[in-house]
């Protein structure tokens, strides 16, 4: 495994994988703190982040796919080695922040991450 400056090399058998952004910061909060989805849930909304449940569950699902983490009677635990002795310190909250950012949308305000969408054309339809 190699570590990037923003994320980690993991393998599931011979395929590569990338594990950055808001995955890493999960893999990483349930590595300190085992917890079931609805606990996750349910500190993401005390922290005040409105989060998506349907992604919440894509991204369990994945990295349970992966090998990253494991599920033993509902609580979701990070058990891969490959995180050992990343020296990168987040508070839980600062986690649960990262976890809970939808994208489109960042404390309610809207943004874009890539190229802005098309202008509406003013002057009409062209004729053809």
């Amino acid at each position: 495994m190699k570590n990037g400056v923003g994320g980690v090399w993991i393998s599931k058998g011979i395929l590569p994988y990338y594990l950055n952004g808001r995955k890493l910061a999960l893999a990483i909060l349930l590595k300190e703190k085992p917890m079931s989805r609805v606990q996750l849930l349910k500190a993401i909304a005390e922290k005040g982040t409105q989060c998506n449940r349907k992604e919440i569950d894509k991204m369990l699902a994945s990295l349970s796919v992966l090998g990253v983490v494991s599920v033993a009677d509902g609580v979701y635990a990070c058990n891969t080695d490959k995180l050992e002795g990343d020296t990168t310190q987040y508070t839980e909250g600062q986690l649960l922040d990262l976890i809970g950012m939808t994208q489109g949308a960042v404390n309610g305000k809207a943004f874009y991450s890539s190229t802005p969408p098309m202008s509406v054309n003013s002057r009409g339809s062209s004729g053809a």
